[in-house]
């Protein structure tokens, strides 16, 4: 008899986890696009993070697939269009160029932070009182927890996920093998040849 209410209980406790852990953390959230973000991180008072990321070479990223040197490294590695082809659109835009919409963006601000339909609204994410907590309520809701010290290798595994030498256009350079590396200290720094990537949040 106790075996059995036991039993019942554990069932009844794995199902609600089972759920409740399945509708928080594994909904197929969708990708809005950089222009949804610049709303509130285009201001000035916020820090501007998207002008930071439009002057760096992640904005240009789909479109550097349009020239003829992408063009040249697809047809040596057997891509007939660069623009169209899985292989490049992966690390070449955001969401790996499923949706069309947001293809021209190149690597956006969910490429890195995750797919925003939830977490991007300003209910989810912001909180005057305490930073953390919408941080924390935005990672239920899609963002990627990627910030801080604590979340180093995170970052490392995602940067790492497309600054690979195991992508098709990678380039060896003998002279220079560890010129098209990311070292653990550009993804701390978010800092590379002179270009600044690192754009927090105004204090």
């Amino acid at each position: 008899m106790k075996n059995g209410i036991f039993l019942s209980f554990f069932i009844l406790i794995m199902s609600y986890v089972i759920f409740y852990h399945g509708m928080i953390f594994s909904a197929d959230y969708g990708y809005v696009g950089v222009a949804v973000c610049k709303e509130c991180h285009g201001q000035e008072a916020m820090g501007n993070q998207y002008k930071i990321w439009l002057a760096s070479p992640h904005s240009k990223a789909f479109l550097t697939l349009k020239t003829d040197r992408a063009k040249n490294i697809a047809e040596n590695v057997g891509v007939t269009s660069p623009i169209d082809d899985v292989r490049c659109l992966k690390c070449h835009a955001t969401g790996g160029g499923k949706n069309k919409s947001i293809l021209s963006e190149g690597v956006g601000c969910e490429a890195c932070h995750g797919p925003g339909e939830e977490y991007h609204k300003a209910n989810i994410h912001v909180d005057y009182s305490s930073r953390e907590n919408g941080y924390n309520r935005a990672i239920k809701h899609g963002m990627n927890p990627i910030l801080g010290i604590n979340s180093l290798k995170r970052r490392e595994k995602l940067c790492l996920s497309c600054h690979t030498d195991k992508r098709p256009c990678y380039e060896y350079d003998l002279k220079n093998p560890y010129k098209y590396r990311l070292p653990i200290q550009t993804i701390d720094s978010l800092m590379k040849d002179g270009v600044n990537f690192s754009h927090p949040l105004r204090k």
